[in-house]
């Protein structure tokens, strides 16, 4: 799976957390930003019924609608709290769903006849328990910050980006060494 497409699909997440600051503007910038990038990044992916593309684009609507439209502002404080709701959502519904939001990234890439193959799905399945764990971390690290602002210091500054790095490192180092496992047990048989 290419990682550089799986970093695109959350662009819009990771744009959001970027931009949004500490003031009612650089929140509703980011929002809008992270809207209109929804959208564009992922224009070919809904129309896919892609789990992340129509999962981030609701979230930035509803957002949208309730801060900028409807100026509901006792949200703003939740908001990452959300964010990282939906994303360890994603994750963890999708798993339990049977159909691993990693699948539908790596079936773009690998040949139909290979959908159905033990070692593919549950090579998917490991790699989006592994997102599901990053973005539980990210939910923790809202949580903690919302009730004890600063608790994690720079780390909880850096959390995200840190997440991502190493979601980017497992998505493209597990599939081949799970491959090499399979191949070996294989041969033992």
């Amino acid at each position: 799976m290419n990682p550089l497409i799986l970093l695109i699909s959350f662009s819009p997440w990771i744009l959001f957390g970027i931009i949004a600051g500490h003031s009612l503007l650089s929140l509703e910038i980011a929002l809008g930003v992270s809207l209109l990038t929804s959208f564009i990044v992922g224009f070919k992916d809904l129309k896919k019924k892609m789990i992340v593309s129509w999962a981030t684009i609701t979230f930035f609507i509803i957002a949208c609608l309730l801060v900028i439209v409807f100026q509901v502002y006792a949200i703003i404080p939740f908001l990452g709290i959300g964010s990282n709701i939906v994303l360890t959502l994603i994750a963890f519904g999708s798993l339990v769903a049977g159909l691993p939001f990693t699948m539908q990234y790596a079936r773009q890439e690998v040949p139909r006849d290979r959908w159905d193959n033990p070692e593919f799905i549950r090579i998917n399945q490991v790699l989006t328990a592994g997102w599901g764990v990053l973005f539980l971390f990210g939910l923790f690290n809202s949580l903690m910050d919302m009730i004890q602002p600063g608790f994690l210091g720079i780390i909880g500054d850096a959390s995200m980006y840190i997440t991502i790095i190493i979601g980017i490192i497992f998505t493209v180092t597990y599939p081949p060494y799970a491959k090499k496992r399979y191949a070996e047990r294989k041969a033992n048989q």
